[in-house]
């Protein structure tokens, strides 16, 4: 029972840090926990347990857990081997992705379109099951999983870009035009259109984190 508790609380746990809910570096205190969720202490430090593993706290001596954060060193390498990934993740998508899958991501997109123009709660978690979806059409479920590990872990540079003056509806535009790419199997502009999607996201980041503007 414990084990349960623990999967539910980490799972609402990391839906309340990638909603922005809990801030990078924001500490997380056991006694709070404890009484928000209604579990035991044991409960609590298996569901944090489970968060650290997925890269979305640490755990510091003195200190116990804040939401991570990451360097400029960090984001670099994430979104080297994110863009390197996907890339290979697009071909298997091209090659695979069925017509009922095509339509799925078309009404999956046009929800993603309200939540982000609406900025509810759930807009970054709906975000993240439009790629999600996707990325499932490459019929490779490891390379789906370190996808899926690597957007989880730079989830405040994902959050942070949303904040941006114009963003939202530029990922609309870019949301559609992938599904347009897949639709006419043009793996070119499928490729190029992720980067750009990406790229777009860690610049805003980095920027800000070396103190300059990003227009």
């Amino acid at each position: 029972m414990s084990s349960v508790n623990s999967i539910r609380v980490s799972k609402e746990i990391e839906e309340t840090i990638l909603s922005g809910q809990f801030k990078p570096r924001e500490r997380l205190i056991e006694m709070d926990l404890i009484s928000q969720f209604g579990v035991s202490r044991t409960v609590i430090r298996e569901a944090l347990k489970r968060l650290e593993a997925k890269g979305l706290i640490r755990t510091t001596p003195y200190r116990g857990a804040v939401v991570a954060d990451l360097t400029i060193e960090e984001i670099e390498e994430i979104y080297f081997v994110r863009a390197e990934l996907e890339k290979i993740a697009a071909r298997l998508v091209i090659k695979h992705i069925t017509p009922k899958e095509v339509q799925h991501l078309k009404r999956l997109s046009r929800e993603v379109e309200r939540h982000l123009r609406e900025k509810t709660h759930q807009m970054i978690e709906v975000d993240s099951e439009f790629h999600r979806m996707i990325f499932k059409a490459c019929r490779n479920r490891y390379l789906y999983d370190m996808i899926d590990f690597l957007r989880t872990k730079a989830h405040i540079v994902r959050f942070n870009a949303w904040s941006l003056l114009h963003r939202i509806e530029e990922s609309i535009v870019e949301h559609r035009e992938m599904i347009k790419a897949i639709e006419e199997r043009n793996l070119s502009q499928f490729e190029k259109l992720i980067v750009k999607h990406l790229t777009y996201s860690k610049n805003s980041y980095m920027s800000q984190l070396k103190g300059t503007a990003v227009m």
